[in-house]
């Protein structure tokens, strides 16, 4: 095969997976604008979110929508919204550091089930995991 035809193969192959993408991202974005009947209704057990998670923010802002608010109310709702949003995000940022070691031991505890061969493969898996960016 030719260099103009591989060429050509590839910038067709790489504008294929493009139009996918682009196509993947606004359908996401379009199915999560519908209101599906048989949703989430009050009194139904079907797809509701277990008791102890909170509904998403865009649930919630769906539905005080639906309550006719002024416009001092839904300023005030979003005023909230987005500090309760600034503080999980917080919270979670808090938190990062609990969670990078628990997952390091139990990365450390996998180390110690592998051979030497197993354990240098899967050390050069997680660096590569972890990407030129990471620690």
């Amino acid at each position: 095969m030719s260099w103009g035809a591989r060429r050509t193969a590839v910038l067709l192959l790489l504008a294929v997976f493009l139009a996918g993408g682009a196509a993947g991202w606004l359908l996401e974005d379009v199915v999560d604008e519908i209101h599906w009947p048989g949703g989430h209704r009050e009194g139904s057990t079907i797809d509701r979110p277990d008791d102890d998670e909170p509904l998403d923010d865009d649930a919630e802002e769906d539905f005080l929508e639906t309550l006719g608010l002024s416009h001092a109310q839904l300023d005030s709702v979003d005023h909230l919204l987005d500090r309760r949003e600034d503080r999980l995000e917080d919270y979670w940022k808090s938190r990062l550091p609990d969670l990078k070691a628990l997952v390091d031991s139990s990365r450390q505890e996998i180390r110690a089930l592998l051979t030497s061969e197993q354990r240098a493969a899967y050390d050069r898996w997680l660096g590569a995991q972890s990407g030129p960016n990471q620690p």
